[in-house]
């Protein structure tokens, strides 16, 4: 899959330069995320979340995912507040699934 067509143009250049010591996964995989943002398509009105993590074979993946419009709020604060995040994507780098560690 090409990304470029899965993420705007602008918003995957965006992407890159914030992160440009990490790339996109070409197998799935998960690891720990180590940073992350968010970044909207305003022609679009798409919001994607984008996370730079370390993943067990030691190397920095750019994952992305695209955050639907009812669960903006409460997704962002969940990853916002969290001090750990895991992470497991595909081998595009879609996030497939992920588990957020809290404090007690």
């Amino acid at each position: 899959m090409d990304k470029s067509t899965a993420i705007p143009r602008n918003l995957l250049f965006m992407a890159k330069r914030l992160n440009p010591f990490a790339t996109f996964p070409n197998t799935p995989g998960e690891g720990v995320v180590k940073s992350s943002y968010f970044l909207r398509d305003v022609d679009l009105d798409d919001l994607f979340y984008f996370a730079t993590v370390k993943s067990h074979d030691g190397n920095l993946y750019l994952i992305y995912h695209i955050v639907e419009t009812p669960l903006v709020d409460s997704i962002t604060n969940i990853v916002l507040q969290s001090p750990f995040l895991f992470m497991k994507w595909n081998e595009t780098g879609k996030i497939l699934e992920w588990a957020a560690g809290q404090p007690k």
